[in-house]
Protein backbone atom coordinates (compact mmCIF):
# COMPACT_ATOMS: atom_id res chain seq x y z
CA UNK A 1 0.00 0.00 0.00
CA UNK A 2 1.03 3.43 -0.89
CA UNK A 3 1.66 5.64 2.33
CA UNK A 4 -0.30 8.92 2.07
CA UNK A 5 3.03 11.25 1.98
CA UNK A 6 4.05 9.61 -1.17
CA UNK A 7 0.66 9.98 -2.40
CA UNK A 8 0.98 13.82 -1.44
CA UNK A 9 4.87 14.32 -2.54
CA UNK A 10 3.40 13.37 -6.78
CA UNK A 11 0.40 15.03 -6.30
CA UNK A 12 2.43 18.36 -5.14
CA UNK A 13 5.03 17.60 -8.40
CA UNK A 14 2.21 17.37 -10.79
CA UNK A 15 0.79 20.63 -9.18
CA UNK A 16 4.11 22.50 -9.59
CA UNK A 17 4.10 21.04 -13.14
CA UNK A 18 0.96 22.10 -14.56
CA UNK A 19 1.03 25.52 -13.09
CA UNK A 20 4.18 25.92 -14.59
CA UNK A 21 2.96 24.62 -17.79
CA UNK A 22 0.13 26.94 -17.78
CA UNK A 23 2.32 30.03 -16.76
CA UNK A 24 4.50 28.89 -19.91
CA UNK A 25 1.41 28.46 -22.46
CA UNK A 26 0.02 31.91 -21.68
CA UNK A 27 3.08 33.30 -23.26
CA UNK A 28 3.42 36.13 -20.51
CA UNK A 29 7.30 36.63 -19.23
CA UNK A 30 8.13 35.15 -15.80
CA UNK A 31 9.22 36.53 -13.33
CA UNK A 32 11.10 33.44 -12.24
CA UNK A 33 12.94 33.13 -15.47
CA UNK A 34 14.10 37.11 -15.66
CA UNK A 35 15.02 37.45 -12.00
CA UNK A 36 17.17 34.44 -11.88
CA UNK A 37 20.48 34.20 -14.31
CA UNK A 38 22.75 31.73 -14.10
CA UNK A 39 24.43 31.79 -17.81
CA UNK A 40 28.40 31.99 -17.35
CA UNK A 41 31.22 33.58 -19.78
CA UNK A 42 32.69 31.01 -22.78
CA UNK A 43 35.87 32.13 -20.93
CA UNK A 44 35.83 31.53 -17.48
CA UNK A 45 36.55 28.33 -15.81
CA UNK A 46 32.98 27.89 -14.54
CA UNK A 47 31.96 27.54 -18.22
CA UNK A 48 34.15 24.42 -18.77
CA UNK A 49 32.77 22.54 -15.66
CA UNK A 50 29.11 23.51 -16.46
CA UNK A 51 29.96 22.07 -19.90
CA UNK A 52 31.35 18.72 -18.56
CA UNK A 53 28.20 18.37 -16.25
CA UNK A 54 25.92 19.32 -19.28
CA UNK A 55 27.77 16.34 -20.96
CA UNK A 56 26.46 13.84 -18.09
CA UNK A 57 22.78 14.51 -18.95
CA UNK A 58 22.78 14.18 -22.23
CA UNK A 59 20.94 10.88 -24.10
CA UNK A 60 24.10 8.92 -24.97
CA UNK A 61 25.86 9.34 -21.16
CA UNK A 62 22.36 8.06 -19.53
CA UNK A 63 21.55 5.42 -22.27
CA UNK A 64 24.74 3.53 -21.51
CA UNK A 65 24.64 4.26 -17.99
CA UNK A 66 20.64 2.74 -18.73
CA UNK A 67 22.47 -0.56 -20.46
CA UNK A 68 24.56 -1.26 -17.66
CA UNK A 69 21.90 -0.88 -14.83
CA UNK A 70 19.32 -3.42 -17.28
CA UNK A 71 22.47 -5.59 -17.17
CA UNK A 72 23.20 -6.15 -13.85
CA UNK A 73 19.47 -6.17 -12.29
CA UNK A 74 19.00 -9.05 -15.54
CA UNK A 75 22.36 -11.24 -14.91
CA UNK A 76 23.28 -10.35 -11.31
CA UNK A 77 20.38 -9.64 -9.43
CA UNK A 78 17.37 -11.26 -12.10
CA UNK A 79 14.87 -8.64 -10.68
CA UNK A 80 12.32 -9.04 -14.02
CA UNK A 81 10.24 -6.70 -12.82
CA UNK A 82 12.57 -3.60 -11.85
CA UNK A 83 14.68 -4.17 -15.29
CA UNK A 84 10.62 -4.16 -16.88
CA UNK A 85 10.15 -1.03 -14.37
CA UNK A 86 13.28 0.78 -15.05
CA UNK A 87 13.36 0.61 -18.90
CA UNK A 88 9.78 1.29 -19.73
CA UNK A 89 9.76 3.98 -17.04
CA UNK A 90 13.25 6.09 -18.75
CA UNK A 91 12.22 5.14 -22.24
CA UNK A 92 8.37 6.54 -21.49
CA UNK A 93 9.80 9.36 -20.07
CA UNK A 94 11.87 10.38 -22.61
CA UNK A 95 9.10 10.05 -25.30
CA UNK A 96 6.30 11.64 -22.73
CA UNK A 97 9.24 15.17 -22.33
CA UNK A 98 9.46 15.01 -26.41
CA UNK A 99 5.81 15.01 -26.53
CA UNK A 100 5.41 17.72 -24.26
CA UNK A 101 7.64 19.82 -25.61
CA UNK A 102 5.68 19.75 -29.17
CA UNK A 103 2.61 20.27 -27.70
CA UNK A 104 3.83 23.64 -25.58
CA UNK A 105 6.30 24.46 -28.23
CA UNK A 106 8.51 27.50 -25.83
CA UNK A 107 11.15 28.48 -27.96
CA UNK A 108 15.08 28.32 -26.62
CA UNK A 109 16.86 31.19 -24.83
CA UNK A 110 18.86 33.14 -27.24
CA UNK A 111 22.48 32.96 -27.14
CA UNK A 112 23.05 29.84 -26.31
CA UNK A 113 26.12 28.48 -25.51
CA UNK A 114 26.10 24.49 -26.67
CA UNK A 115 23.95 23.16 -29.18
CA UNK A 116 20.33 22.73 -28.60
CA UNK A 117 17.97 21.26 -30.94
CA UNK A 118 13.91 21.46 -30.19
CA UNK A 119 11.84 23.12 -28.18
CA UNK A 120 12.53 24.44 -24.46
CA UNK A 121 9.92 23.15 -21.92
CA UNK A 122 10.06 21.02 -20.26
CA UNK A 123 14.41 20.16 -19.70
CA UNK A 124 14.79 16.42 -20.55
CA UNK A 125 18.42 16.68 -19.23
CA UNK A 126 16.31 17.56 -15.77
CA UNK A 127 13.54 15.31 -16.17
CA UNK A 128 15.07 12.20 -16.80
CA UNK A 129 18.86 12.87 -15.79
CA UNK A 130 16.87 12.95 -11.86
CA UNK A 131 15.11 9.88 -13.06
CA UNK A 132 18.13 7.85 -13.71
CA UNK A 133 20.23 9.20 -10.58
CA UNK A 134 17.80 8.50 -7.88
CA UNK A 135 17.22 5.18 -9.41
CA UNK A 136 21.06 4.68 -9.41
CA UNK A 137 20.93 5.98 -6.39
CA UNK A 138 18.32 3.38 -5.34
CA UNK A 139 19.97 0.60 -5.96
CA UNK A 140 23.30 1.62 -4.38
CA UNK A 141 21.46 2.68 -1.49
CA UNK A 142 19.33 -0.95 -1.23
CA UNK A 143 22.67 -2.71 -1.90
CA UNK A 144 25.69 -1.84 0.13
CA UNK A 145 25.66 -2.24 3.91
CA UNK A 146 27.97 1.01 5.11
CA UNK A 147 25.72 4.05 6.08
CA UNK A 148 28.87 6.44 4.69
CA UNK A 149 28.23 5.09 1.54
CA UNK A 150 24.60 4.79 1.58
CA UNK A 151 24.90 9.15 2.18
CA UNK A 152 27.68 9.34 -0.64
CA UNK A 153 25.60 7.53 -2.93
CA UNK A 154 22.37 10.15 -1.46
CA UNK A 155 23.76 13.01 -1.73
CA UNK A 156 26.17 12.66 -4.90
CA UNK A 157 22.68 11.99 -6.49
CA UNK A 158 20.97 14.83 -5.34
CA UNK A 159 23.66 17.08 -6.03
CA UNK A 160 24.24 16.06 -9.40
CA UNK A 161 20.70 16.30 -10.18
CA UNK A 162 20.94 20.11 -9.07
CA UNK A 163 24.45 20.37 -10.88
CA UNK A 164 22.56 18.93 -14.03
CA UNK A 165 19.83 21.43 -14.07
CA UNK A 166 22.16 24.09 -13.20
CA UNK A 167 24.53 23.47 -16.48
CA UNK A 168 21.34 23.81 -19.03
CA UNK A 169 20.82 27.46 -17.31
CA UNK A 170 24.50 28.21 -17.65
CA UNK A 171 25.23 27.07 -21.02
CA UNK A 172 21.83 29.01 -21.72
CA UNK A 173 19.63 26.50 -23.31
CA UNK A 174 16.67 26.55 -20.85
CA UNK A 175 15.11 28.40 -18.76
CA UNK A 176 14.47 28.41 -14.25
CA UNK A 177 11.05 26.97 -14.99
CA UNK A 178 11.95 24.55 -17.56
CA UNK A 179 14.45 23.02 -15.45
CA UNK A 180 11.73 22.85 -12.55
CA UNK A 181 9.26 21.55 -14.56
CA UNK A 182 11.71 18.58 -15.72
CA UNK A 183 12.56 18.55 -11.99
CA UNK A 184 8.67 18.45 -10.68
CA UNK A 185 7.33 15.77 -13.10
CA UNK A 186 10.70 13.53 -13.21
CA UNK A 187 9.83 14.00 -9.41
CA UNK A 188 6.43 12.51 -9.95
CA UNK A 189 7.35 9.68 -12.27
CA UNK A 190 9.95 8.53 -9.93
CA UNK A 191 8.46 8.88 -6.52
CA UNK A 192 5.67 6.46 -8.46
CA UNK A 193 8.28 4.41 -9.90
CA UNK A 194 10.41 3.37 -6.40
CA UNK A 195 7.06 3.11 -4.04
CA UNK A 196 5.27 0.34 -4.35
Amino acid sequence: MIKPFWIAAVLLCLLLFLLLGHEVRSERILELDTYLDFSVDEQSLSFSFFKYINFLGKSIVIGFGSILIVLYLWIIKRDYPLVALFSIGLCGTDLMNGMIKNQIQRQRPDNQLVEASGFSFPSGHAMVGLIFLSILAYLVIKEVKRTSLKWVAGTGSFFLILLIGLSRMAMNVHYPTDVLAGYALGGAITYRMLVQ
